[in-house]
Formats: structure tokens, sequence, C-alpha cells
């Protein structure tokens, strides 16, 4: 009866490790589909800053497709069916955005599936609104001349021989938060509400936040390539209350 029962618990423990591996094993496959649906067809992202309020606010959830302007893969970036347009809200990855390992991208992509995007390896905050990606406004497309005015930019179109402001110019409708400059805070420093004309070239993109004094965006770093596109906003899921397209 010992023997029996010695034979039995080694049965029911190597059982118990083949359920637990089969389960693992479809967590993987699971998550390897998930990671090809996200990095092709929709992904969601946290909102970590202020800088797209009020349309977006931290805590915000949103979906976001990269088929739009090409994902990216191990093969390189393949061709989006769309280009950018004014108003768009993008997610751009920052030209100074930290390299991160294959291995550590790979981890704090599980670790962020298994808890629905709430947690990741990698820090949140301020820190992680700069590290990228970041979610911007497209306000300038190649060719562009544009400026700003109290915090509203103003654009001639390529081939156009007047400024018109933002709103004009947009399909979207959106709202800007403007923040007070302080005492002796020039036109000519960055996050102000003034900017002097700059002229978009071939295949750039100028970006912006909605909340003008608070952002980091092309005024400080410059307009970015389409290759640095990686998605474009379609939802924002959560929370409940605002669900719907931002």
């Amino acid at each position: 009866m010992m023997f029996t029962g010695k034979r039995r618990s080694y049965a029911e423990a190597v059982e118990r490790r083949r359920r637990l591996g089969s389960r693992f094993f479809l967590l993987l496959v699971v998550f390897l589909c998930f990671q090809v649906v996200s990095g092709v067809f929709v992904a969601a992202y946290s909102v970590a800053s202020v800088s797209m309020a009020p349309t977006l606010l931290p805590g915000d959830l949103i979906i976001a497709t990269p088929l739009s302007f090409g994902p990216k893969t191990v093969l390189g970036k393949f061709p989006g069916f769309a280009r950018p347009e004014r108003g768009d809200l993008v997610l751009a990855q920052p030209p100074f955005a930290p390299r991160r390992g294959f291995w550590a991208t790979v981890a704090d992509s599980f670790v962020r599936f298994v808890t629905f995007q709430r947690f990741s390896f990698f820090a949140r905050g301020p820190s992680a609104a700069l590290s990228g990606p970041m979610i911007q406004r497209v306000v300038g497309l190649p060719g562009d001349s544009i400026e700003m005015e109290d915090y509203v930019f103003k654009v001639k179109s390529a081939g156009t021989e007047h400024f018109l402001t933002e709103f004009e110019l947009s399909s979207a409708r959106y709202d800007i938060s403007k923040t007070k400059s302080v005492e002796g805070w020039m036109g000519s420093f960055p996050a102000s509400g003034s900017m002097t004309t700059r002229v978009l070239g071939k295949d750039e993109y100028f970006l912006a936040g909605d909340a003008r004094g608070a952002s980091s965006d092309s005024r400080l770093w410059g307009p970015v390539k389409l290759d640095k596109l990686l998605g474009k906003v379609l939802l924002r899921y959560w929370p409940p209350s605002r669900f719907g397209p931002p």
C-alpha cells in the first residue's frame, strides 16, 4: 500500500506539472498572437503625461493601429495604407528615446500583457513620457510653413500664399490648453506661446501636444519623419465614462 501511494503521488505530481506546462504554453501562444496583432493591427497604450490635455489625461487607455503608417517588424518597416493628416493623433518615437534591448522589451511586453497594460518594467509617469512612444497631434505636413502666436499654430500649406490657423485647416475638432508664462519668460524660450516661422522639409511632420505649455514636442526636438510615426490613435477605451474616439 505504501508503494502504491508513492506511485500515485508521483503520477499526480507529473500530471500537475503537465497541466501547468500546458497552461503556460497556451499563455505563451496567446501572448505571441497578441504581439503579432498589436505590432501590426491594433495596440493598447497608457497615457502617461498631461501633454495632450484636455483631449487625453494621465491614466487614459487608448488603442492605436500601426497599419496606418506602416508597422515596424523584425523584417523592417512595411508601407502603410494612409498618410498622416492635420489633426491626427499619432504615436511618435522622439529622437532622444533610449534604445532598449530585445529581451528587456519582450519581458516588458509580457508583463504589460498579463497585467492589462497596468504595470511595466520601465519607468512610468513623466520619465516614461519622455522615453516614448509619445502621443502627439499632427499640425504640420511636409512643405508647410508653420509659426505660433498665443499658443495657436498658424500654417501656410505648400503652394499657398496665406497662413491659416491649425483649426481652420484641420478636419478634426479639438481644444488646446494654454499656460500663462511666468514673469520674464521670453517668447523665444521653449514651451512659450510663440514660435518663429519654420519650413518643413520633405517627409517632415510637425507634432504638438494639446497642452501647449506642458508639452515636449516638435517645438523642442524638431519635426519627425514618417518612419518615426508608429501608429494612429483610434479609440479611448478607459475610463468608460469617456469611451470613444478622442
